[in-house]
Parts: C-alpha cells; sequence; structure tokens
C-alpha cells in the first residue's frame, strides 16, 4: 500500500511538472495573438457585371479588439471601415464595398486589425468582372422627300415709263459738333492679400515607424502648445530622397482628430513602392487662398519605413 501512495505522489508531481513546462513554453514564445476575420459573402468565383458595384460582408473577431478592417483589390486598399468605439471591440461585423473598372479576374483580401496594431492573416475570395455586351443602335427608314411641285410661271405687268424728274438742290446739313471726352477716373485696384507667418508649437510625431507600402495607416502627434489657432489647420507633406516635398490636399480627407491626448490622422498612404519617406505637420491658413503651408516639425523630419 505504501508503494502504491508513493508511486501515486511521484505522478502527480510530474504533471504538476508537466503543467508548469507547457505553461512556461506558451509564455516563453511572446508571439502577439493575431485577429481572426473571414469573408460572409460573396464566394469565391461570383461573377459580377463591369460598373457593378460589390458588397464584401465580414466578421472579425480579437482577444484584444478589433479597431478597423480593410479591403483590398489586386494589391490596393479600396475600403476602410473603422469601429465606432475608439478602443475597438471584440468583434465587428460590417459591409466593404469596391467598384470594378477593369473586366477580368479579381482578387479581394480582407484584413483586420486590433488595439496593439496586429494584423490579422488575410481571407480572400477571386472576383470574375464580366465585360457588357455592345449596344447597338438601330437607325431608323430613311423618310421619303417629295420633290417639289414646278413653279408656276406669273405674267408680270408692263411697268409704266415715268417722268424724268426735275433736279432740286437740297441745302447741305451742317454737321453736328463733336463731342468732348470726359476722361474717367482709374478704377482702384484692391490690395493684394499679404500672408502673415504663423509662430509654428513644438511638433512630436509618435508613430509610426514603419508601415505597409499600398496600405493606409494612422500618423499620431503631440504639439505644444496643443490646441490649433484660430483660423488654421492642420495640414502634412512628405518626402522621399528627392528634394521637393509632397504636400497632401487642404482639408485632409479625414480631418486629424484628438484622441487620448494626442492629434492623429487617419487614411494616409504611402507612394506603393519600398521606400524610405519623410513626415512633417504642418499649418495651413483658411483663408489664405493660396493655402501656404507653415510646416512646423519635426525637425528633423520623421522617418517611416514602408516595407513589406
Amino acid at each position: 500500500m505504501p508503494d502504491h501512495r508513493r508511486m501515486l505522489s511521484a505522478m502527480v508531481v510530474l504533471l504538476l511538472a508537466a503543467g508548469v513546462l507547457a505553461c512556461s513554453i506558451d509564455l516563453g514564445t511572446g508571439e502577439a495573438r493575431k485577429p481572426i476575420v473571414e469573408i460572409l459573402s460573396p464566394p469565391s468565383g461570383s461573377q459580377l457585371e463591369l460598373g457593378e458595384e460589390l458588397e464584401v460582408q465580414y466578421r472579425a473577431v480579437d482577444e484584444v479588439a478589433v479597431v478597423r478592417v480593410e479591403l483590398e483589390a489586386d494589391g490596393r486598399i479600396v475600403a476602410v471601415e473603422r469601429s465606432y468605439q475608439s478602443e475597438g471591440q471584440p468583434s465587428m461585423t460590417g459591409t466593404l464595398r469596391w467598384m470594378p473598372t477593369t473586366p477580368g479576374s479579381h482578387t479581394l483580401l480582407v484584413y483586420a486589425y486590433n488595439r496593439d496594431h496586429v494584423m490579422s492573416d488575410a481571407v480572400g475570395v477571386s472576383i470574375i468582372v464580366a465585360q457588357l455586351p455592345p449596344t447597338f443602335t438601330v437607325p431608323p427608314p430613311p423618310t421619303e422627300t417629295l420633290a417639289p411641285p414646278a413653279p408656276t410661271e406669273t405674267q408680270v405687268p408692263p411697268t409704266a415709263v415715268s417722268a424724268t424728274p426735275t433736279h432740286t438742290s437740297v441745302p447741305p446739313t451742317p454737321a453736328p459738333p463733336t463731342p468732348t471726352r470726359t476722361p474717367e477716373p482709374p478704377t482702384p485696384v484692391p490690395a493684394t492679400p499679404t500672408h502673415t507667418p504663423m509662430s509654428c508649437p513644438a511638433i512630436k510625431i509618435n508613430v509610426p515607424s514603419s508601415a505597409y507600402p499600398s496600405r493606409v495607416f494612422t500618423l499620431e502627434w503631440d504639439a505644444n502648445p496643443h490646441a490649433v489657432p484660430s483660423g488654421w489647420q492642420w495640414g502634412i507633406r512628405f518626402k522621399g530622397a528627392e528634394v521637393g516635398w509632397t504636400h497632401l490636399p487642404v482639408p485632409l480627407d479625414s480631418p486629424p482628430r484628438e484622441e487620448g491626448g494626442h492629434w492623429k490622422a487617419d487614411y494616409l498612404q504611402g507612394r506603393g513602392v519600398e521606400e524610405t519617406l519623410y513626415w512633417q505637420v504642418c499649418l495651413v491658413n483658411t483663408s489664405d487662398p493660396s493655402r501656404t503651408f507653415e510646416c512646423c516639425g519635426p525637425v528633423p523630419p520623421w522617418p517611416i519605413i514602408h516595407a513589406r
């Protein structure tokens, strides 16, 4: 009997050790849990006609929180849907729309991102877009045109010859006096508005340091002072190895927002190739027709590595 107890105790100790070892191995991986996304419709191989809008229904779940879902068509982001809650939600279900512009086979991929900026594995479907058949318009039959009737000959009565009139002298008409031209006063030219330089706040960009070449990302920065001056709005510019800057149109597609004490601008994107771009945050005077950029910083510009 004591031998059985010792054997049972040894087995319990071994099981506990195995459990602890398994936990330590699982904890030692340190891999971030990925969100999971699935396409509910349409099924792969679906067909639609050119010019017809396609609705892609999805469902995404995550242990942390799903913050946005992206739809990619042939390697380019065409639709993005964000969580209505700023901190994300455990699951998201929605519809992403895409309008094809060329016929043929197209690959659609859906990605989900959680609050920790971890991206899910892609799920995809293949869609076939059919070319619309040409339409032919049948012209109406030609209308028979009747020839006009022959003109009727009309007898012209002889013209009576009148006597030669006697010439009567007419006195010359005096010429009217030439009007005197009064010079008009010159039209005043409005003064050209002058651009007033802005005293820039101190800018510090926080994230990101890397992004995919063809996917949108969110730029986060701090400003000191934090508030945007009255009559001004945020602008953004970037450049690569070239000297000149690319200024994004103002206002931005997604206006910058305040969240958690920081400024954030969504739906920014690189140029679709692997490269390092340098970014700066600027201020733009809304009353200035030329939309002159007062680029505040950071100095030097913030580098973002756009690569897969």
